[in-house]
């Protein structure tokens, strides 16, 4: 069987059979059931991640490796996977659904198929000498004995998605510029937003509990803003306190209102954006009829 090994001097694989009589190193058994030799695979991640590429493909049958998959193979120190992870963070966006951060290490973790909402942590399942899966929605341990299931198991998965995956504030002078654009009331659990106008506090539309916006807060009299307080993390929402929406409207349908809210306000800035390139564009000379 041939041996499949990065040379990291001309950055190109070579295939080594049985014949070869120099050394290899460690082999690792793909995915795909190539051998691969870890020496060198640790550059051939650099290259590629600063290429500015997410995938890892084998090079002898193109099937794809997932980035879990590739840090085995190449047996990454912890150090040389955090610079890696470093390049990744720097080149995924929010709209990416195939890199995911472990809810419980914080390591990157791929998909390739994005319909699947189950992911499987190579590390944690190591660590806790048992199988670790966690919700590519709402980022928690999967709960559902069918991981092929299109539910985790958890309450409020599809708030807790939208909590976590909704975009960030770019409001340079708001109170609550960095903070993301929805928040979950800590007394109720309905989801809001803010106005961008004022200090970070915020009443809850729906049970009028006061808190702020940027630490969530709980004091009446808290007054946050630029120079206050650090912004909390993304919230998970356990969907287990009991309510009433003012408009009486079921989970799916209030998470629809909030999600076209988002769509109709990411199309408005596009086409801000669009309006103000094409403003600076060099107006093109207008030619009469005969001219050249």
């Amino acid at each position: 069987m041939e041996i499949i090994a990065y040379e990291a001097t001309s950055r190109r694989f070579q295939f080594l059979t049985k014949a070869y009589k120099g050394t290899v190193g460690r082999l690792c058994t793909a995915s795909c059931g190539h051998l691969v030799e870890s020496k060198g695979l640790n550059k051939w991640c650099e290259a590629v991640l600063n290429e500015g590429h997410l995938v890892f493909k084998c090079p002898k049958c193109c099937k794809v490796w997932l980035w879990q998959e590739v840090c085995a193979l190449a047996c990454l120190t912890q150090e040389e996977r955090s610079s890696c992870e470093e390049i990744i963070s720097r080149i995924t966006t929010q709209a990416d659904e195939s890199f995911k951060k472990c809810p419980e290490c914080g390591l990157y973790v791929q998909r390739v198929d994005l319909e699947k909402l189950s992911a499987e942590c190579l590390p944690c399942s190591e660590t806790k000498k048992k199988v670790f899966v966690f919700c590519f929605d709402c980022l928690r341990e999967w709960r559902n004995p069918d991981v092929q299931s299109n539910s985790c198991g958890n309450g409020a998965c599809t708030f807790t998605a939208l909590l976590q995956g909704c975009p960030t504030i770019n409001v340079q002078n708001a109170a609550v510029h960095g903070c993301p654009k929805v928040r979950a009331c800590p007394n109720c659990e309905v989801l809001t937003q803010h106005c961008l106008e004022g200090c970070s506090n915020i009443d809850c539309p729906n049970c009028n509990y006061t808190f702020c916006f940027r630490c969530l807060g709980l004091d009446e009299n808290h007054t946050g803003g630029l120079q206050g307080c650090s912004i909390a993390e993304r919230q998970k929402v356990s969907g287990n306190k009991v309510y009433e929406k003012r408009e009486q409207l079921d989970d799916e349908d209030y998470l629809l209102v909030l999600q076209t809210q988002l769509e109709m306000e990411n199309r408005w800035a596009q086409l801000q954006m669009h309006r103000v390139t094409r403003a600076d564009r060099p107006q093109q000379p207008s030619h009469q009829p005969g001219e050249i």
